[in-house]
């Protein structure tokens, strides 16, 4: 058991991987025993501060500056985590026995930066450690600078490494050109296959499990102040995909497939002219919350095996799958939250959902049963994994003042 100055027992507990720290207040600390109980979500671990020559302060020496504070990890996550120690720190200190409104456990993991390969068994091994009534994960973005957000759905992904492999050896391309099908003009028309001309995922079936976007969703979207013109402008991008969707639409309820790289024969500087002996490519699916990513996998690796390839043959490695989520608008606890960040804020929420995913938040409500409220203060411009990330001061105090008002609220929703 670790000492420490929020009078909450934590331990620490060692996984195959890098350790999770677990606090979970007991019943000296809360002021009512039938209370709500909330499992606080965040992680320890950070990207690398490579480059660091492209820093202008050390990365790991946290330096305040123009309002903000730069250091790695200073948003993603420990400058977020550390709202929800300053929330329960300033509730302590303004109640008299310093007590807690709600049971409070703070799950912290060291992997998720690589994909949290420990944290799910550790769930599925400890349920009654962690069980709660609600999650709340601090690790995702404001709408803007002046608008908080709950981020309420997920997409999830499947990734997956194909190569097409044909001769034994890479070939003369002027003996053998012409005589034998070549990996990489097969796999490029493969590839060009997983299209059509509206844009829509070539698989047969794959659309059958997409919920349509409700009016309700849409017409809160439209309202939205998003130009997606300004977003893929900063790019250097103009819109583009599936016939008759909003960039929002694509980004947020609709399934997208990207080719993430393509490999195979020569690919140094100079002319070698070849015919490889396999070519390669790395492909990724991003699912929305009523789709299925098992049997999506599936779907698209007998689309593979259906496809004309000549004799050449197959090598399919599938890096897993991670499951979409969403959590219920009509939620108690998504009403509770709202009302605490527009009286933290003075302005009320986006609702959003968010085209990325976090593994862990399908985890736990697969494991524990339970929704996730994604409330987080970055911002997009905060330079997460990137040299000079930082995170202003201003959101972390607004953050500090959401979860205290989080906190007081949901001790009340049952009275």
């Amino acid at each position: 058991m670790i000492q420490n100055d929020l009078n909450i027992p934590t331990e620490v507990h060692e996984t195959p991987g890098h350790p999770v720290v677990v606090a979970k207040t007991s019943e000296d600390n809360v002021s009512d025993p039938h209370a709500p109980r909330i499992l606080f979500y965040g992680h320890y671990d950070v990207q690398p501060s490579t480059p660091d020559d492209k820093w202008d302060t050390p990365p790991f020496e946290p330096t305040v500056r123009d309002g903000n504070i730069y250091a790695r990890g200073a948003c993603d996550d420990k400058g977020q985590v550390s709202c929800i120690l300053e929330a329960i720190r300033a509730i302590q200190q303004n109640h008299p026995d310093k007590k807690l409104p709600c049971h409070i456990t703070l799950l912290l993991e060291g992997e998720e930066e690589i994909g949290s390969p420990s944290l799910p068994k550790f769930i599925k091994d400890h349920t009654d450690l962690l069980g709660s009534d609600v999650c709340v994960v601090c690790d995702t973005s404001m709408w803007n600078a002046d608008t908080p957000a709950i981020t309420y759905g997920l997409r999830g992904l499947l990734y997956f490494d194909i190569q097409l492999h044909g001769p034994s050896r890479d070939l003369h391309s002027g003996v053998y050109g012409g005589t034998l099908a070549n990996p990489c003009n097969i796999l490029t028309r493969v590839l060009g296959n997983l299209f059509d001309d509206k844009n829509r995922i070539n698989i047969p079936g794959f659309y059958d499990e997409v919920d349509p976007l409700t009016d309700a969703e849409k017409s809160m979207w439209d309202k939205l102040d998003f130009d997606e013109h300004e977003f893929l402008g900063q790019v250097d991008a103009k819109p583009y995909g599936e016939h008759r969707y909003t960039t929002l639409e694509r980004r947020w309820a609709r399934p997208s497939c990207d080719v993430n790289g393509i490999y195979g024969g020569y690919m140094d500087k100079g002319a070698k002219t070849v015919i490889p002996t396999f070519a390669g490519a790395k492909v990724s699916f991003r699912i929305p919350a009523s789709m299925n990513p098992v049997r999506t996998a599936k779907l698209f690796t007998d689309w593979l095996n259906d496809q004309d390839v000549a004799d050449l043959e197959w090598k399919l490695e599938n890096h897993g799958v991670a499951y979409p989520t969403i959590t219920p608008l009509d939620s108690p606890y998504m009403t509770v939250a709202q009302t605490a960040i527009e009286k933290a804020a003075g302005k009320k929420p986006a609702l959003i959902r968010d085209g990325a995913t976090i593994p862990i938040v399908a985890d736990i409500k697969q494991t524990l049963g339970i929704d996730s409220l994604l409330i987080g203060f970055g911002l997009e411009s905060d330079a997460i994994h990137s040299p000079n990330e930082h995170f202003a001061i201003s959101r972390h105090l607004l953050g500090i003042k959401t979860i205290a008002t989080f906190l007081k609220n949901t001790s009340q929703m049952n009275k």
